[in-house]
């Protein structure tokens, strides 16, 4: 009997720390998650060298507490877009379901548009007016 118990218990314990249900993750631990989504994105982002800039362009990415995006990142027209953009839509809305959970604030500045992607050293640089 005892034997069947700490089974039992042992499948219980295993159930609950395999449950990846977010609902139940701490504020850190939901922050390290959008970062590696983030993370994820910046690396497919940064997979091509920059070598000519008509082949590349920008997205709004992530969503402020007060609405509208956190910044802009370039990526190249030569990378699968639909999976990128499809990776920046679920960033932006995971971002924004933490934005409420927690509470989280911002300064509700909206972020200047790129007005294009120039390529410095291999690397896209977004330009500015």
């Amino acid at each position: 009997m005892r034997k069947l118990f700490l089974f039992g218990l042992i499948l219980t314990l295993g159930i609950f720390s395999c449950n990846e249900d977010d609902s139940k993750a701490t504020q850190d631990q939901e922050t390290l998650i959008l970062k590696a989504k983030f993370s994820e994105i910046t690396e497919i982002a940064e997979s091509l060298s920059c070598e000519d800039s008509s082949r590349w362009t920008y997205t709004p990415y992530g969503s402020k507490a007060c609405g509208g995006p956190m910044g802009y990142i370039a990526y190249s027209i030569d990378i699968d877009t639909a999976h990128f953009l499809q990776l920046i839509e679920e960033y932006q809305q995971a971002e924004a379901a933490f934005n409420i959970k927690w509470g989280i604030i911002s300064d509700c500045s909206v972020p200047q548009s790129p007005r294009g992607v120039d390529c410095e050293d291999g690397k896209a640089v977004l330009v500015y007016d």
